[in-house]
């Protein structure tokens, strides 16, 4: 019985050390965000519009090559809707990121038809979009 006592005593004392731990690291950190930068080899999709109000100048940038579309997020915008339209306004693909985790998206192209296409990012405070052209070379 004086054994049982002893370890819900220490048990006790333990807990509130570590709630004391716990109630003083409560600071939080920033996320930093590296500036992402168009990679070479890519075209730039020139966007449109805005996904927030004040956002920077290169909050976001796109690019697309003959196998891939390039998004890099240089901003929090939250759950971020991604869509690519073809030349006929049908959707030929879609995802939803969330930019407070991935600041690089790389959807790969697999179109079968040369043509234009648009892309869309859309959130719950804006959207921005941009053409560009793919080229099948199949």
């Amino acid at each position: 019985m004086r054994n049982k006592l002893f370890l819900i005593v220490g048990l006790c004392a333990i807990s509130f050390g570590v709630c004391k731990v716990q109630a003083e690291n409560l600071k939080t950190s920033p996320i930093s965000f590296v500036e992402v930068n168009i990679p070479v080899g890519y075209n730039e999709i020139d966007l449109h519009g805005e996904l927030m109000l004040n956002i920077g100048p290169n909050a976001v940038v796109a690019g697309a090559s003959d196998n891939a579309v390039y998004i890099g997020f240089n901003q929090d915008f939250g759950n971020v809707s991604i869509n690519i339209y073809n030349g006929a306004g049908l959707v030929v693909y879609s995802t939803v990121v969330n930019t407070s985790v991935q600041q690089v998206v790389i959807i790969p192209i697999t179109f079968a038809t040369s043509g234009t296409y648009t892309v869309e990012l859309s959130n719950a405070f804006g959207y921005a979009d941009g053409d560009f052209e793919h080229l099948n070379n199949n």
